[in-house]
């Protein structure tokens, strides 16, 4: 179950475990952050350790189980309170989700549910929104963009002009679970994301193809638009046993109109 990594630059190395979930190490001049913790697929802690003489403290974006996974093996751990209620249905559902993730992902074939990192019991820390993270010679600032998650946080670092757009704004954004937001609501976190857009030049996610240009942000605000005024393909697709719609209909998982951005969400969170 090892896990790869690629230097991105002087201070940012992405680390990515067996399924393709990525998580990012940043190091400052005084300690090191990890942000997001993968799925719990090997010792991602030991893992880290080569990488950096640093010690590590971990921020999580949100409370999904492919980015808390290892956590549990760190002693200081940040998330935002309001994602606590996703927190404990994701850890409670583990193995539904290993289960279905073995579906689809070959890599998993031969792992068993009990080789998984034990489960993050503790309440993390708190952040709050614009709280800033001194590493140093580098900051991280918390953006909280309430959406895929009700406390989903955007890390974003000034001195580098870089944001970690994680789960928040993506490919395929989910909004589907009984704790994701409304559109409106997910609308009014990316106009946010919008207005400081001069502020960062790289985006980073967690998934896929790991970053993406600005128009990204701008084809999802305008899904959200479609949804809104009843104008997207509310093509139906199933997720985790559930019935979905995709705003943009997907060919092959990409949008078949060849752009990026896409909101995928359960007909409940169309207001």
């Amino acid at each position: 179950m090892k896990y790869t990594h690629e230097k991105l630059n002087e201070h940012i190395t992405r680390i990515t475990d067996i399924a393709g979930v990525a998580c990012y190490l940043v190091e400052g001049s005084k300690r090191a952050c990890l942000l997001d913790t993968c799925c719990g697929y090997g010792d991602l802690k030991e893992y880290v350790r080569t990488l950096t003489d640093q010690a590590v403290f971990v921020i999580l974006t949100h409370g999904h189980y492919d980015h808390t996974g290892s956590a549990a093996l760190f002693d200081e751990v940040y998330m935002n309170q309001k994602d606590l209620p996703v927190l404990e249905n994701h850890n409670r559902r583990r193995l539904f989700f290993f289960e279905e993730d073995q579906k689809s992902i070959p890599a998993l074939k031969e792992i068993t549910f009990e080789m998984i990192n034990p489960l993050l019991e503790k309440i993390p820390s708190e952040i709050k929104d614009t709280q800033m993270f001194d590493l140093g010679n580098i900051h991280i600032k918390m953006i909280e963009v309430p959406g895929h998650t009700p406390g989903m946080m955007c890390p974003y670092i000034p001195e580098l002009k870089t944001i970690f757009f994680g789960d928040a704004c993506g490919t395929s954004v989910l909004l589907h679970e009984e704790t994701s937001t409304d559109v409106s609501t997910y609308k009014n976190s990316l106009i946010r994301l919008k207005q400081m857009e001069d502020q960062y030049d790289v985006i980073y996610r967690n998934h896929g193809s790991y970053t993406n240009d600005k128009q990204l942000l701008d084809n999802v605000m305008e899904c959200c638009d479609m949804i809104l005024h009843h104008r997207d393909d509310h093509h139906p697709t199933i997720m985790y046993g559930k019935t979905i719609y995709e705003t943009i209909e997907r060919i092959n998982g990409k949008r078949k109109d060849g752009k990026e951005g896409n909101i995928l969400y359960a007909s409940e969170k169309a207001g």
